[in-house]
């Protein structure tokens, strides 16, 4: 009797791993056919950049525009090659001001934090990466204002900027996906918070920064370092002097009154402060605190701050926010500064740019539309939503590989 029943639990075995033979094959049949059918429509057709003009004169021409990412050093993408936009796509300017999202300004001629105006809500494996890269290519104001970084604030063209987050080293990076609406667990510290304020970050040109460029974080994102722009310790400078200190959220300044108005303004509690004051936790013992440390004043919400010899060294949001000896070096100094994210900010008709927001989890998240709503509630019309779907089959396959392979 045991024989018999062991025998057909191994048969019920075997029939399972067979009936999942049986469906991968089949899912790479299908992927294989797919891709055949592609591959013969795409046969005789042009190439892309024949489709789509240049806007550039011959003397821009000569120099290739850089993807819209390149801080990694990774060359242009070779579908990129030459890409622009049409003519008449881009001689029809918007009407001042149209599009724009900005968060509770005290006034208009304030500047205020220009909110995501873009989204892609979809589902994950949908080619949402692909987009992104493409929308922020062929948007990119390098493609549509030209290569010189101070036309782009006069630029009548509408173009379209990436949230950005920095390194230690205050080398900013494009971000697809900030999961602030959404996608993230309540107590993480990048959660949705209704202030906004790990959403836009500090101000690029408040206090001592006023007379930079309004885009100059987006400026070395997309260029480079050049001739003439800021050093390494300058651009370290340039960020502490943003995140050094916390400020109130723009409901306050905008005249809105509570709770959150009369408290004092909100402190990050990453990095160093991960061990400070009542931000303690047990962990801190492991790293060589066992007391709460003495705070060191109020670092930006959407910032950490990280030192040399610092009991919170592991308490960055990234690997890219860490301490290293090679901060000091360049600094001079025994402490960094990261942001996590940075909105531009502008006054109203100041800048002619869209943000983007591609976190195709909001379409899974129950609260992640009402928040943009409640975000765009001023200006509700303002936002714009690209939908990615895909066929099911293939979009589940392609999850799995992902994950399993």
């Amino acid at each position: 009797m045991l024989l018999a029943t062991s025998a057909a639990v191994h048969l019920e075995g075997a029939a399972l791993a067979a009936a999942e033979r049986d469906a991968l094959a089949a899912v790479l049949e299908h992927e294989r056919a797919e891709h055949a059918r592609s591959d013969r429509l795409l046969a005789d057709a042009p190439p892309l950049s024949s489709l789509v003009p240049s806007i550039f004169g011959e003397a821009e021409a000569e120099a290739e525009p850089p993807p819209a990412d390149n801080s990694s050093g990774r060359p242009t993408p070779e579908w990129a090659s030459g890409l622009g936009l049409p003519e008449y796509l881009l001689d029809t300017p918007p009407t001042v001001g149209d599009g724009e999202l900005r968060h509770r300004p005290a006034s208009p001629s304030e500047r205020a934090p220009l909110l995501p105006t873009l989204y892609l809500p979809g589902f994950p494996k949908a080619a949402t990466t692909w987009l992104s890269n493409c929308v922020q290519y062929a948007f990119s104001p390098v493609n549509i204002c030209g290569r010189r970084a101070e036309k782009w604030a006069a630029c009548t063209r509408r173009y379209a900027l990436a949230p950005l987050f920095t390194d230690a080293l205050a080398q900013p990076s494009a971000w697809k996906e900030l999961f602030f609406f959404g996608g993230r667990p309540p107590a993480h510290p990048f959660a949705y918070r209704p202030d906004l304020l790990e959403l836009h970050g500090p101000d690029p040109t408040g206090g001592p920064l006023r007379n930079l460029s309004l885009l100059w974080p987006w400026e070395r994102q997309l260029l480079g370092p050049r001739r003439g722009s800021a050093s390494g310790a300058e651009l370290m400078g340039r960020l502490r002097a943003m995140c050094a200190q916390s400020v109130p959220p723009q409901s306050c300044l905008s005249g809105g009154g509570g709770d959150a108005c009369r408290a004092a303004p909100r402190c990050s509690v990453l990095g160093t402060a991960a061990c400070e004051g009542a931000n303690w936790r047990g962990v801190c013992r492991g790293l060589g605190a066992a007391r709460p440390q003495p705070q060191l004043g109020c670092t930006h919400p959407a910032c950490a701050r990280v030192a040399e010899a610092s009991a919170a060294e592991s308490g960055q949001f990234s690997l890219n926010c860490v301490w290293s000896p090679r901060l000091k070096a360049v600094s001079g100094r025994s402490d960094a500064y990261c942001a996590h994210s940075l909105l531009p900010w502008a006054a109203r008709g100041e800048l002619n740019a869209s943000v983007m927001d591609f976190t195709p989890n909001y379409i899974c998240d129950a609260d992640a539309m009402a928040r943009i709503h409640d975000s765009a509630a001023e200006r509700p019309e303002a936002v714009k939503f690209i939908v990615v779907v895909r066929d099911p089959v293939a979009r589940a396959f392609s999850e799995w590989s992902m994950f399993a392979l």
